[in-house]
């Protein structure tokens, strides 16, 4: 009973029935927590945990690319809600979520990370326009001298949604590279972000391109609104409880093995964003492991 018991939550969490990969024979203990950090105003990396970078399946950070692609191709206008039941089929796939959200809009589903909305609204997303927005974020690009994690040169998938939930095998982008996706929501739409290196490590390449927020205005105020409504009433909310920094996050989980990984990433302040972070927890949740994991870091120390 406890094994069936451990499947339904995990359908439950990561919405899809049967896609799941097969559980991996691998000590969990192989990896460490990895936090990073950058300054947006100079572009230095801080790597406080040390130079060793993951690269794993990102889970449901991975909406905020979905989110702007769906703007920016013109298939959501910025009013339209979806309801969340808690569960939905599409096609021979179940998608679920582990609380009934109601009808809520783009910028909810985001701060609720609501796997329901998502797979609704992105019905006509194609797997190629959102792999399109993902290289727009750099996603297949490297970063502060650390290599891409996997991209691919061809949709693996027939659909957008595994690539939309951040459980597609084939897009494993690394933390650094999740970093620079926070740090380009934080920033204006257009904006240049300064090119991110480490002062830590001499092996590490000096500099990188520059690299553009590929946001628009309205696309830039939705996912930072959601991102904000994460960290203050959503699944980043424990991260900054006395809103000390003005954190906008985004967390994501995805399963390994019997077990789970996660992810958090965000700037701060959100209204005047100075830095942007990462962390990922290579055991549990991002409620129970990344989350408070994250905060651990951002509350020990004095950020400029």
């Amino acid at each position: 009973m406890a094994n069936i018991d451990r499947r339904g939550f995990i359908r439950s969490l990561f919405g899809i029935t049967g896609v799941l990969p097969v559980a991996q024979q691998m000590a969990e203990a192989r990896g460490q927590v990895s936090f990073f950090w950058c300054n947006l105003n100079n572009g230095q990396v801080g790597f406080p945990t040390g130079l060793s970078v993951p690269t794993e399946r990102p889970g449901s950070i991975m909406k905020l690319v979905a989110a702007a692609a769906l703007i920016d191709e013109g298939l959501y206008h910025g009013n339209e809600k979806y309801q969340c039941t808690g569960t939905y089929t599409i096609g021979k796939e179940a998608v679920h979520c582990q609380n009934a959200h109601g009808k809520i809009d783009l910028t909810q589903a985001i701060g609720k990370s609501c796997n329901i909305f998502f797979a609704q609204a992105t019905k006509h997303l194609t797997a190629r326009a959102f792999l399109d927005k993902a290289r727009q974020f750099a996603l297949d690009k490297p970063c502060a001298g650390t290599a891409s994690g996997a991209f691919p040169t061809e949709p693996s998938q027939s659909g957008s949604l595994h690539y939309v939930l951040g459980l597609a095998p084939d897009l494993t982008p690394s933390a650094l590279q999740l970093m620079r996706l926070a740090a380009l929501v934080g920033i204006a739409p257009g904006a240049a972000l300064a090119p991110l290196h480490s002062a830590e490590n001499l092996d590490l390449k000096a500099k990188e391109p520059l690299f553009v927020s590929p946001l628009t205005a309205l696309s830039h105020k939705v996912l930072a609104d959601g991102m904000r409504l994460s960290a203050t009433a959503g699944t980043a909310k424990k991260l900054d409880e006395g809103d000390k920094l003005k954190v906008a996050a985004k967390t994501g989980t995805t399963p390994h093995g019997n077990k789970f990984q996660s992810y958090v990433i965000g700037y701060f302040p959100y209204d005047k964003p100075a830095h942007a972070f990462v962390l990922y927890a290579p055991s549990g949740t991002s409620q129970d492991s990344a989350v408070p994991k994250a905060r651990g870091y951002l509350m020990s120390t004095t950020w400029p």
